[in-house]
């Protein structure tokens, strides 16, 4: 004999199923990193056309913690905001600790070794790498970053 399901227990079901699936994130610990606009124009005529390949340079006024900017080869810059994912706020900038980055605030390390790894995570809390951003180059004197 088939036992029929009555429209209330179904309701009983799908209510605290449909509750959990709206409320509840795993993710809650995490602070999303927050938009700022970006467009910057660096000129290699400044510090920046003295860096080498697998080395950076750090240029503030941009993004929420400034830039790193990371000369993975030649022509191919790479470029990071300073803030830490974890922390997510100006008061929390990367402090440079030659091939890695820490944060102040949480103790965070971020990689900045080569263009493969630049800007992971080392050591946590933090659990995402450094907010990147575009960066082109004009073959010639000018990076742009942008979001």
């Amino acid at each position: 004999m088939k036992k029929i399901i009555s429209k209330s227990n179904l309701r009983f079901f799908l209510i605290p199923v449909l509750f959990l699936i709206i409320f509840v994130r795993c993710d809650e610990d995490e602070i999303p990193f927050p938009y700022v606009s970006v467009y910057a124009n660096l000129s290699l005529n400044t510090q920046l056309g003295n860096v080498l390949a697998g080395n950076y340079v750090i240029v503030d006024g941009y993004g929420v913690g400034g830039l790193i900017i990371y000369r993975a080869d030649i022509n191919v810059f790479l470029a990071f905001d300073r803030a830490c994912t974890h922390e997510a706020s100006g008061t929390c900038i990367l402090t440079d600790d030659g091939s890695m980055f820490e944060c102040p605030c949480c103790g965070s390390r971020f990689w900045m070794v080569s263009n493969d790894i630049a800007g992971t995570v080392y050591q946590g809390p933090a659990r995402y790498p450094l907010k990147q951003y575009k960066c082109t180059f004009d073959g010639v004197n000018t990076v742009r970053v942008t979001n």
